[in-house]
């Protein structure tokens, strides 16, 4: 906006230089001096458009950035839950196959022994009866008796190769199920690494437009100061003037009236730039409030910050005279932690014995506070946006993310504003 300006300022004291005469002090201005002036505004100017061009490149490379990770940390919780559910099944699995071996072992020696003898008995009943003293009713019966149980033991043994069967079958599944729950673990650790290259890939686009930015701000201040100069320089010589042409006063006028336009367009241009990087936006009272309105009206729509178990709820007495003032959700380890909703990072970092702790302001005097994560994705000023990857839970299987919801720095139970 600076730069711009002096253009202008710089054109229009070059216009009346040359339609006015100078006195001895005004020759001492050197015109080669204005005009090599006017090339390195020229050129600066272009330079900073330019940087302008590629720090908009990288913000829209950034936007996407951000949406691709919004969606892989979805694509993570969703495979946390699959995994959990595969697990459950699995247990019920085994306790199935260790029901039916355990019946089938109460029984099976039984089983086996007196099928054996009474099918010998079935198949070879002449002999069996020449060895016995019986008498010939009692020989008869014997006959029947065989007669009547050889289809009955049949049938026995029949259910016991279906029973073994079905133990084939169940553990055929089990082996199946430890497959599917492998690769499906073996595919949530590939999203893992891809999280990992895409919070690499925001940092290092952070970093970049952030130095770019800082660079043309250092060589617009440096122009500044020079065009300072030769203002100041040029003023005096004004005052000096013997004669003031009315035209050349009228000239005067249009021409700040039209740098007050330009720069009235330019401040419009920067502010709008200044939204559409949020991310980079340090804390903004006109976006956070923004912010907080939506939060307001996004009551009961907020996803979980992770996924899990709900295992301590608002309230909740944990010890004598000592309540909960959050929830505390049970993950699985190394679980994805996201932003439940837009805001601004206040905290990021250890915090006594809570550990690694996040705080996010939404606006409207609301916080919401995450605790006992492993690994923080987030820096303080950073502006997030709902769903957005924030860090990630330890490598444990007793992983518990503490959630706290604030409004006016006091605790009020959050659930009522997640959704089921």
């Amino acid at each position: 906006m600076k730069t711009k300006a002096v253009i202008t300022f710089a054109f229009s004291l070059l216009f009346v230089l040359a339609n006015a005469n100078f006195d001895a002090m005004a020759a001492k201005v050197s015109k080669q001096e204005l005009e090599r002036m006017e090339k390195q505004v020229e050129l600066q100017n272009k330079e900073h458009q330019k940087l302008k061009e590629q720090a908009s490149k990288i913000n829209k490379e950034l936007s996407e950035v951000s949406s691709e990770m919004i969606q892989t940390a979805k694509k993570i919780q969703n495979n946390e839950d699959k995994i959990s559910s595969m697990e459950k099944q699995l247990k019920e699995l085994q306790q199935e196959l260790k029901d039916a071996e355990e019946g089938f072992l109460s029984q099976d020696q039984h089983l086996i022994k007196t099928l054996s003898a009474l099918q010998n008995l079935a198949l070879k009943p002449t002999e069996a009866l020449f060895v016995q003293p019986l008498s010939p009713v009692e020989t008869i019966r014997s006959a029947i008796l065989l007669r009547e149980s050889v289809p009955y033991l049949e049938d026995n043994a029949a259910n016991i190769r279906k029973k073994l069967a079905d133990i084939t079958n169940k553990k055929t599944q089990v082996e199946k199920q430890v497959a599917k729950i492998t690769s499906q673990k073996h595919q949530l650790e590939q999203e893992h690494e891809n999280m990992k290259v895409l919070v690499q890939k925001k940092s290092q686009l952070r970093n970049k437009i952030e130095i770019q930015t800082a660079q043309a701000k250092k060589k617009v201040e440096k122009l500044a100061s020079q065009a300072n100069d030769l203002r100041d320089l040029l003023n005096k010589l004004e005052k000096e003037r013997q004669l003031k042409a009315k035209k050349e006063a009228e000239e005067r006028k249009r021409l700040a009236k039209l740098r007050a336009e330009e720069e009235r367009k330019l401040a419009e241009q920067k502010k709008r730039e200044q939204a559409q990087r949020a991310d980079l936006i340090k804390y903004s009272s006109d976006i956070i409030k923004d912010v907080g309105k939506a939060f307001v009206k996004a009551k009961g729509k907020l996803p979980m910050p992770a996924r899990g178990s709900i295992v301590a709820t608002f309230g909740e007495e944990k010890s004598k005279g000592v309540v909960n003032k959050g929830i505390i959700i049970k993950t699985r380890n190394m679980a994805q932690v996201i932003s439940p909703f837009d805001g601004s990072v206040i905290f990021a970092g250890p915090f006594r014995g809570y550990g690694n702790m996040i705080i996010i302001e939404h606006g409207a005097g609301y916080l919401t506070l995450l605790a006992g994560l492993e690994d923080i994705d987030c820096d303080v000023g950073q502006m997030l946006l709902a769903g957005e990857p924030i860090g990630q839970m330890p490598d444990s299987r007793d992983a518990k993310l503490y959630v706290e919801l604030r409004r006016n720095n006091q605790p009020i139970d959050p659930m009522p504003w997640y959704t089921n």
